[in-house]
């Protein structure tokens, strides 16, 4: 989602358009009370087990355990119930799993698929759960531990339903032709609202927004066809990783060790180690290059301000974090790892009077890489934690394919990732108060701000000053107190709160079109992703 800020001002003079942004307008202050966000479903009820059977009391318990984080709003919404299984979830790329599997529930692989696909749904639910437990007021810990007969510790209860998740597990692998269904219709709906783009005529509206987005995509590339960044006279920041791994240990062969799957993997995903991924993540990791007006333009640590009960959380930017995250993505029947890196600023400060419609708290920058099983960058891609400005960076040798609809959003790229040789990283610039990327450059490594690591995960259950724990995300996704005007204006492209920080697997992409940053097939559909010849 690019800034549409420009396109009022480009509609001057354009009677049709002008007429269109009018209505838009109009539309906008008759739809305030519209909701603002699909609220996430819960799962449906369990098929009812044997009475005094431990499946049937497991089930109690997954339902006991639902309606504590339901009334305390600390669900967890990174990834979506499986409906009639509590005690399973699943996200985009999961669900698109399914196509491992078999059509018949009998055929030789099937019993193999189905067990590790369910497992991996499983743990989804069970990382979810963790961070859901420990968010919870110890009064509800309390009351689920008298059901549990453990103490009232997130470990404890954590662990009681992690033994309740096996015994559940097995019970539905034992229904081998309810599990086979369930896993063949996984899916993950999408993040648009259909009311807001029936109620603001959207066939119509999108016609002013994709102007702007031209617009803005045309201006992008200016941008980085310049020699120098338009804010050069800014001061900046240089933010390098922590560290960066030894030669010997990102040979071609050591990265193909780490991102091949296991043989005895039936899904077929890259899985390494934690030693594995260590090395990964700084071998990839970006530098960065901030311009700063001010200290809303410095990374920093997430944290809980002093105030009791403050809403939204603030960074740390003594400590500049970059937080990161595995994540996959699909090519043909192959699974894809991708490492992403996640930076967050202090917001967004106006630049107009009297209302900067994009202005607001908290803003941030996802970068993300994607590497093929041969350990090469087959695609850098990016956005704010908004869901805006999605942007591609293919190599020179990644060829875009046609977009099957012009008049939608489809791959933006305001240039080619340059070509990394042995000793150069990628150097990230951005710029001051928007945060855009200007520059996309390979430089050898140079002395700068360490940054430190953080896992995303962390986010999801945030230390607060009282000693208690809080997700930065609500039980919808959104961090609250980041809402910026603009969603007053943009509702009718079906983006509930547009401008708003989210959480990973909530990111709509597009305003024009319907697109997600964790789509399992956005890249093969947009990109033929075919790596270069091996030198060996």
């Amino acid at each position: 989602m690019p800034d549409l800020m420009r396109w009022p001002g480009t509609l001057r003079g354009h009677g049709p358009r002008r007429t269109l942004a009018v209505m838009l307008v109009l539309l906008c202050t008759g739809c305030a009370l519209a909701p603002l966000a699909p609220t996430p479903a819960s799962a449906s009820a369990d098929p009812v087990a044997p009475e005094g059977s431990a499946a049937r009391t497991c089930a109690h318990w997954y339902l006991r355990l639902d309606e504590a984080v339901v009334q305390a709003e600390v669900r967890d919404v990174a990834a979506s119930p499986v409906p009639g299984h509590r005690f399973l979830r699943v996200d985009r790329y999961h669900a698109s799993l399914r196509d491992r599997l078999p059509d018949r529930a009998d055929a030789p692989t099937a019993a193999s698929v189905r067990a590790a696909l369910m497992a991996r749904l499983l743990e989804l639910d069970l990382q979810a759960r963790g961070h859901e437990i420990a968010n919870l007021p110890q009064a509800s810990r309390s009351a689920l531990a008298d059901l549990a007969q453990r103490p009232a510790t997130a470990a404890a209860l954590l662990q009681h339903t992690h033994a309740c998740g096996q015994v559940m597990l097995q019970s539905a692998l034992a229904n081998t032709a309810r599990a086979h269904a369930t896993l063949r219709a996984l899916a993950v709906a999408h993040d648009y609202v259909a009311a807001y783009r029936v109620l603001g005529l959207y066939p119509v509206t999108r016609i002013p927004f994709l102007y702007g987005v031209r617009r803005f995509e045309d201006a992008t590339r200016d941008t980085f066809r310049q020699d120098s960044p338009p804010d050069a006279g800014a001061p900046r920041q240089l933010l390098v990783p922590p560290s960066r791994p030894a030669p010997e240990l990102v040979t071609p062969e050591q990265l193909r060790a780490m991102l091949q799957p296991a043989a005895d993997d039936p899904l077929g995903i890259p899985a390494p180690t934690p030693a594995q991924q260590e090395i990964l993540f700084a071998h990839f990791a970006p530098s960065f290059v901030l311009g700063i007006r001010s200290n809303d333009d410095r990374a920093g640590a997430l944290r809980w301000p002093a105030q009791p009960q403050s809403g939204t959380p603030v960074p740390d930017i003594a400590r500049p974090v970059v937080y990161r995250q595995l994540a996959w993505t699909r090519h043909g029947k192959a699974s894809l790892l991708q490492l992403v890196y996640t930076v967050w600023f202090g917001g967004r400060a106006p630049t107009s009077w009297p209302i900067d419609l994009l202005a607001g708290r908290l803003d941030g920058l996802v970068w993300r890489v994607t590497l093929s099983s041969d350990g090469v960058a087959l695609m850098y891609d990016s956005i704010h934690p908004c869901g805006c400005y999605h942007q591609f960076f293919p190599p020179p040798w990644v060829r875009p394919r046609p977009p099957p609809d012009p008049h939608a959003e489809w791959a933006f790229s305001p240039a080619p990732a340059p070509r990394t040789a042995p000793g150069h990283y990628l150097v990230l610039g951005v710029a001051p108060v928007t945060h855009y990327l200007t520059r996309l450059e390979a430089r050898p490594h140079a002395d700068g701000t360490p940054y430190a690591w953080q896992d995303y995960d962390h986010l999801r259950s945030l230390p607060t000053p009282e000693g208690t724990h809080r997700s930065v995300f609500d039980s919808r996704g959104f961090i609250a107190g980041t809402d910026r005007a603009e969603a007053w204006l943009f509702w009718p492209m079906g983006i509930a709160r547009a401008g708003s920080m989210r959480q990973w697997g909530r990111h709509a992409t597009a305003f024009v079109g319907r697109r997600h940053f964790d789509d399992a097939r956005l890249l093969e559909e947009r990109f033929v992703l075919e790596p270069p010849p091996r030198d060996d």
